[in-house]
C-alpha cells in the first residue's frame, strides 16, 4: 500500500497537471472572497442581508472560501475520478497490477495519496483565501481583530477542517463513478451531472430530501452547518457514513471486475 501511495504522487505532481489544479482551486478561492467582500451591503444569493459586523466575527475568515465550497468539491470529484479512470484508460492499471497483484491494497494507496492531494488542494484555496480577506477587510469596513483572537484561530482551524471533509466526500464519488465506468470524461460526467443538477433539482423541488442527499451533506458538512438548518452533527454522521459506503463499493467493484484494459 505504501508503494502504491508514493507511485500515485507521481502523476499528481506532474507540473501540468499540479499547476493546472492549484490554478483552478486559487481561482475559486479568490472569486469567492473577492465577491464575498464586495457584496457588504447587499444581500447573496439565499437573500440573506451581507454585513461588515457579520464578517467581524470569528468564522467571518473562511466565508469566502466557504462561499465557493461546491466548486473545491467540483475540483475534487474531478482529480479523482481523471486520476482513477485515467489508469484504465490508458492501460497502466494491468502493469500496476502485475507488480501488486493485491488490488485492495493497490487502490487503498492510490485512495490514501489522492486524498492527501485534496487535502493539499484545500490548504492552498484556505490560505490564498485568508491572505485577500486580510487585504480587503479594511476596505470594507471589517474588522480583523477577531479573526486573530483565540476564538478565531480555533474557527479557522474548524472551517479548514471542514472543507477538507466535504472537499473528501466529493471526491468519494469520484472515486466510485470512476470505478464503475472506467472512462475519465464519463466518469466526470455523470459524477458532476448527479452532484449538480440532479441534486439540485430534487432538493429544490423537496427540501425535506436535502437531509439525505450525499452532495448536500457535503455542503452542509463543508460550511460548518450553515448551508441548512439541519444539524451540522447529523450531516457529518451521514456524510462519513455515505463516503465510507461509496468508497466499500469502489474497492468491492475493483476486487472482483476483470481488467481487460
Amino acid at each position: 500500500m505504501i508503494a502504491a501511495f508514493r507511485a500515485e504522487w507521481v502523476p499528481l505532481l506532474r507540473p501540468r497537471f499540479l499547476l493546472g489544479t492549484l490554478g483552478a482551486v486559487v481561482a475559486c478561492a479568490l472569486l469567492g472572497t473577492v465577491l464575498t467582500f464586495f457584496s457588504v451591503g447587499h444581500r447573496d444569493f439565499d437573500g440573506d442581508p451581507v454585513t461588515a459586523a457579520a464578517l467581524s466575527r470569528p468564522d467571518g475568515l473562511l466565508q469566502g472560501v466557504q462561499a465557493v465550497s461546491i466548486l473545491l468539491g467540483v475540483v475534487a470529484l474531478s482529480v479523482v475520478a481523471a486520476s482513477l479512470a485515467g489508469d484504465h484508460s490508458h492501460g497502466t492499471l494491468r502493469n500496476q497490477l502485475v507488480a501488486r497483484p493485491h488490488r485492495a491494497r493497490l487502490l487503498a494507496g492510490k485512495l490514501l495519496a489522492l486524498a492527501a492531494f485534496v487535502v493539499l488542494i484545500v490548504a492552498a484555496a484556505t490560505a490564498v483565501s485568508v491572505g485577500l480577506s486580510f487585504l480587503l477587510a479594511p476596505t470594507r469596513g471589517v474588522s480583523t481583530a477577531a479573526w486573530s483572537s483565540g476564538a478565531g484561530l480555533v474557527e479557522l482551524g474548524t472551517g479548514f477542517v471542514n472543507l477538507c471533509l466535504g472537499s473528501l466526500g466529493y471526491a468519494a464519488i469520484g472515486a466510485l463513478a470512476a470505478i464503475l465506468l472506467r472512462g475519465p470524461a464519463a466518469a466526470i460526467a455523470v459524477a458532476l451531472a448527479y452532484a449538480l443538477p440532479v441534486e439540485m433539482l430534487i432538493a429544490r423541488i423537496y427540501r425535506p430530501a436535502r437531509s439525505w442527499l450525499p452532495v448536500q451533506l457535503m455542503q452542509e458538512i463543508a460550511t460548518g452547518g450553515a448551508a441548512d438548518p439541519m444539524p451540522y452533527a447529523d450531516a457529518l454522521l451521514r456524510g462519513v457514513v455515505y463516503a465510507g459506503v461509496m468508497v466499500l463499493l469502489a474497492l468491492m467493484v475493483f476486487r472482483r471486475r476483470d481488467m481487460t484494459a
